[in-house]
């Protein structure tokens, strides 16, 4: 049970927000649909940032199918051949966008625009910030268990 609302789930806990919790699952979905970046590698994104931040609640979810072999292997996705160079790239400025968005060079975005093009830069940022928000949101609003690094 979370401080904010009498559940675990965060589309629950939205849904306690009348004014914002229905616009927020239309955004939240949207990215799930674009046609600029993968839905399967904004998952990968997402979920890494899941282990960073430590939030198991977010780690047990899937918001679309990944390779359960990748999903295994995400903390070596650097070296681990699973992982397409594109997803690589999108890894690389996740990871750093976890600690510092500012810190994200020309060159890491240059890499994701070669896969995705500057509409899939925009998209994989706006994803992320998002992605990143509702992630430290459910870690305040004690959403599920963290555990996972």
């Amino acid at each position: 049970m979370s401080w904010v609302a009498n559940s675990q789930d965060r589309r629950a806990t939205m849904g306690t927000l009348p004014e914002i919790g229905e616009r927020f699952a239309a955004l939240y979905d949207s990215f799930w649909q674009l046609p600029h970046l993968p839905a399967e590698t904004l998952e990968l994104c997402r979920l890494r940032l899941a282990q960073l931040h430590g939030s198991n609640q977010d780690w047990l979810e899937q918001e679309t199918n990944i390779d359960p072999g990748k999903k295994a292997a995400l903390k070596s996705w650097a070296s681990d051949e699973r992982f397409s160079d594109a997803e690589r790239a999108c890894l690389e400025i996740t990871e750093i966008h976890a600690m510092d968005a500012r810190a994200i060079t020309d060159a890491q975005a240059d890499a994701v625009k070669a896969h995705f093009g500057e509409v899939g830069l925009v998209a994989l940022f706006q994803a992320l910030g998002v992605f990143d928000g509702m992630i430290r949101l459910g870690l305040l609003w004690q959403l599920g268990d963290a555990g996972e690094d």
